[in-house]
């Protein structure tokens, strides 16, 4: 139980380095739930109520859909794409390809994530522009 709890701690630091663990706070703690009672279930010799659970928190995990926020300011922008401030259009450009091969839902991504990430991108260049 201590490594789960090593291994769900970890994952929730790089979830909210990037900027994704409170828009999709909901979504994490409901299926987390299932897990953990699916597999208090298979601890306790009862494998047909851990397959309930687990088909419970695969669908919980499919209804309540990724909220990947688009960013609303450049600090955020940034965060996003994991750019330090300053950075130049030839790096913005190189980020967001970089996080586009993720966040798309070819790749195993999703549509709002792809937003973000291109809002971000948008956003940042936008700025560069806008600067005198």
């Amino acid at each position: 139980m201590a490594i789960a709890l090593i291994l769900a701690a970890a994952l929730a630091w790089w979830l909210h380095k990037r900027g994704e663990l409170l828009p999709n706070l909901a979504r994490l703690v409901g299926t987390g739930a299932a897990a953990l009672i699916a597999l208090r279930m298979i601890e306790t010799g009862k494998p047909l109520l851990a397959l309930l659970a687990a088909g419970a928190g695969f669908f919980w995990w499919k209804t309540q859909g990724s909220k990947s926020a688009p960013p609303t300011d450049e600090a955020q922008a940034l965060a996003l794409l994991g750019l330090p401030r300053g950075a130049d259009a030839d790096a913005i450009h190189a980020a967001w390809r970089g996080c586009m091969a993720q966040a798309h839902p070819d790749a195993g991504g999703s549509d709002d994530a792809a937003r973000a990430v291109t809002a971000a991108r948008d956003l940042l260049l936008a700025r560069m522009t806008a600067k005198p």
